[in-house]
């Protein structure tokens, strides 16, 4: 079996792409914090993806990852960009890139499935049947860097060293990994879930959801918060001070089978101490809490803060509910094999999470 790494800056992100990869030879573990930032290359899973958690930190702090652990790449090399370019993206690329002592990269950031596409070098973004520049010039970034790019477009010839490639279908994205597999030597290939779907070439399987289902939510992305809100009598608010969490869940699961758990915080409460409240909370919520047949989660830091609260070593990820929505289980600690969809705070459509709350075969999602 050939070997398998990737890297993204953030949980959800690795999660979402390591899937597309599982059809090829089963489960990929996901690692993070100090697991995944001092791993060793030699005793790493042959499948293995890593997250270095740099999408919220300093762009110091991502080049330095990013060059630590540029070493766990082998077999099948692949960095994690954001759709939107968020992130540290062109930072971590170009320390990737020098400290891998790769020849070639290939990027190609375009994710048709979630409405991204990059023309001229350029990502765009579709939102509400029009489309956005996002105004990141990553070609010019990566220049800044010392790291010179040469603008592509599909069905060319791939260029030695870096090149950045248009794309805006699945059709676009099979032919850049046709044109990149021709070149001599290793590739550090660079993009999203599209790319890495690409790579892959058959689909992620999609496992069934055991019930009950509880979702825990510590986002307040406008997304999420809008899914929230459609999911129905699922949804669960749970007051911050509540002295019988647990109690309140379990009624809930026991009454409708499934609960989608929002901290209830005031309003305008800055945003550091928001996140700290919110995770007091949600541990709170599930301590002692029976282990429910699934677990859905918004966002990788509630997804990390949970899993490390439950004692997990990793996830690991086995299939696809919809492009976005990765399913892991979890692996050691207090709810080992417990069932995992995890999604990034800003995706999925606003019926998502009422779609989830019903615990049937995985068939049923749209």
């Amino acid at each position: 079996m050939t070997a398998l790494r990737l890297i993204a800056d953030d949980l959800t992100g690795a999660l979402d792409a390591a899937a597309q990869f599982v059809g090829l030879g089963g489960a990929i573990h996901c690692l993070w914090g100090e697991a995944a930032l001092a791993a060793d290359p030699k005793t790493l899973p042959l499948r293995a993806t890593l997250d270095a958690s740099t999408r919220e930190g300093s762009a110091e702090t991502a080049a330095e990852r990013a060059a630590a652990m540029a070493p766990a790449l082998s077999g099948l090399a692949f960095r994690k960009l954001d759709s939107l370019l968020r992130g540290h993206e062109a930072v971590e690329i170009a320390a990737t890139f020098k400290a891998g002592s790769l020849p070639h990269a290939i990027i190609a950031p375009a994710f048709p499935a979630q409405g991204r596409a990059t023309r001229g070098g350029r990502q765009f973004f579709l939102r509400d049947g029009e489309w956005h520049d996002t105004g990141v010039d990553l070609a010019a970034r990566l220049g800044a860097l010392g790291i010179p790019v040469t603008l592509a477009k599909p069905g060319d010839k791939a260029p030695d060293g870096v090149s950045l490639w248009d794309a805006e279908t699945e059709a676009d994205l099979a032919a850049i990994v046709e044109a990149g597999r021709s070149l001599p030597g290793a590739v550090l290939w660079c993009g999203t879930a599209g790319l890495a779907g690409a790579l892959a070439g058959s689909p992620p399987p999609k496992p069934d959801l055991p019930g009950p289902v509880l979702g825990l939510f510590g986002t307040d992305h406008p997304v999420t918060t809008a899914q929230l809100a459609a999911a129905g009598p699922a949804l669960l608010r749970l007051p911050e001070h509540a002295a019988d969490k647990p109690a309140r869940i379990t009624a809930h699961l026991e009454r409708h089978g499934a609960a989608m758990v929002v901290a209830d915080l005031p309003p305008g409460l800055p945003r550091a101490e928001a996140a700290a409240r919110i995770e007091a909370c949600l541990a709170a919520a599930i301590e002692g809490l029976p282990r429910p047949g699934t677990l859905v989660v918004a966002g990788g830091e509630t997804l990390r803060g949970l899993a490390d609260y439950l004692g997990a070593a990793s996830l690991a990820v086995d299939g696809q509910l919809l492009p976005g929505v990765p399913t892991s289980r979890l692996v050691g600690g207090r709810w080992d094999g417990v069932r995992v969809v995890s999604k990034s705070g800003a995706f999925g459509a606003i019926t998502l999470l009422r779609d989830l709350a019903a615990p049937t075969s995985s068939e049923a999602m749209p």
